[in-house]
């Protein structure tokens, strides 16, 4: 049983890798409000988040572009 254990805690501190960040896009909403959006790789919308906020948690991380 304790090798079971053993190997469950090594997956999981395994998988705490740094994620890579996606490529954004710029866009506009129909309030001419300016936004992020994250594509995956067959071109759909992954993710879209309002500028303000993308570049407040650059700035909390310390993103190279926005430094």
């Amino acid at each position: 049983m304790a090798k079971k254990t053993e190997k469950k805690a090594k997956k999981k501190s395994a998988k705490k890798t740094k994620k890579k960040a996606g490529k954004r896009t710029t866009l506009y909403s129909s309030k001419g409000k300016k936004l992020y959006a994250v594509r995956d790789s067959g071109g759909k919308f992954k993710d879209i988040q309002s500028y303000q906020r993308a570049h407040s948690m650059d700035m909390k991380r310390k993103a190279k572009d926005e430094a």
